[in-house]
């Protein structure tokens, strides 16, 4: 029996239509494919986590290799003024915290007092010298009066042996008659007069040898009165007191008419040609530097600004103190914070090579980083 047939539209529409594609199985992807983002996530993670730790550790070296600080603090050589002169301040030329310049004149000391001394002096030695002219003017005399007197007292010499020789011979002839006793008292007198005379010539002598050598004393005296002219002059010098170095003034708190006393500072003179940082290391960072070590030092009133500088050197004594308020400036901290055990610090002074006189001041905040070399 055969099939009913379509129209013949339909026909050609079945004829021409494509089959339907039948929807596949979706095919399930293997373990590599499914673990393939988590493990590379991993991956990297690890990498950076390691990446951390390497950063971290060469941080850390560079840190323990180059230590640092911000507890420093700016310092500086201050010099008392001294004056070596006593006397009124008659003029004052400075003011407190002025720059000065070496050789300033900062202050005078009324000088009438030394110039008197001076005076005296001079006139003690134009009278010296003058004796000395009279002296060397009678130097020739003088001679001939000595070698005068010398012969003089060879004379009475002899004239005395004589008369001691004559009354030796005559005293033994006496008893016996052959000589009288007019004879022996003549001999007497004329020994004893002999012994006087030359007593004389040797006081004259001895008068004509000591005026002969007031001429060498005088001359040896005159080196005594120059050097006291030369005292005079320098202590006159010393009524104007001049800076020894440039450098700032500080802690000015006189003004004309004080007494000034010789030996007593009257201010302070901040010396500006060097300037240090004395920071504070902790003992176990000491390891990494020595004298002449490079460090680096930033003020924190100028952050932006890089000074080099050199550690001069270490402090080799450290006072511990059990004190809970410790001053700042002291170069040491407190060894015992309750119960916890704290590293002691030591002083590091760090020279300064390139210093701004406009940023640097005594006691200002910095810190401190060493650098190594030297």
């Amino acid at each position: 029996m055969s099939e009913p047939k379509p129209p013949d539209g339909k026909l050609a529409d079945a004829e021409h239509k494509a089959p339907e594609p039948v929807p596949a199985k979706p095919v399930s992807e293997g373990p590599a494919a499914d673990g393939g983002p988590k493990v590379t996530g991993k991956i990297l993670s690890i990498l950076i986590i390691c990446a951390a730790v390497v950063l971290v550790l060469s941080v850390w070296s560079i840190v323990e290799r180059h230590p640092r600080t911000d507890d420093a603090v700016v310092r500086a050589n201050v010099v008392a003024i001294v004056p070596r002169a006593s006397g009124q301040i008659v003029k004052l030329c400075v003011e407190d915290n002025q720059a000065v310049k070496e050789g300033d004149i900062l202050f005078e000391i009324d000088p009438d007092d030394y110039k008197l001394a001076l005076e005296k002096a001079n006139a003690d030695l134009a009278a010296l010298d003058e004796q000395i002219q009279v002296a060397r003017a009678q130097d020739a005399e003088l001679k001939f009066e000595v070698k005068a007197a010398e012969a003089a007292v060879e004379s009475a010499s002899a004239q005395l042996k004589q008369a001691t020789d004559t009354l030796r011979r005559l005293e033994p002839l006496l008893p016996k008659g052959f000589a009288t006793a007019e004879q022996v008292d003549q001999a007497t007198t004329a020994k004893e007069m002999a012994t006087s005379g030359l007593a004389a010539d040797e006081q004259r002598l001895n008068q004509a040898k000591v005026a002969l050598s007031a001429l060498e004393t005088l001359t040896a005296q005159r080196p005594g009165a120059v050097a006291a002219v030369h005292l005079a002059q320098l202590n006159l010098s010393y009524c104007e007191v001049r800076a020894p170095f440039p450098g700032r003034v500080i802690s000015l708190n006189i003004s004309a008419g004080a007494y000034a006393s010789a030996g007593i500072p009257v201010f302070s003179l901040l010396d500006t040609r060097r300037w240090y940082v004395m920071a504070n290391f902790r003992e176990g960072e000491l390891r990494y530097m020595s004298p002449g070590t490079n460090a680096e030092v930033y003020l924190l009133s100028a952050p932006d600004r890089k000074f080099e500088g050199k550690v001069q050197g270490i402090g080799w004594a450290v006072e511990p103190e059990d004190e809970v308020d410790i001053p700042h400036s002291l170069p040491y901290v407190q060894r015992e914070l309750n119960w916890v055990h704290v590293a002691q610090r030591f002083p590091v002074r760090i020279e300064i090579e390139n210093p701004d006189p406009d940023l640097f001041r005594m006691g200002a905040s910095a810190v401190a980083i060493i650098k190594g070399g030297g």
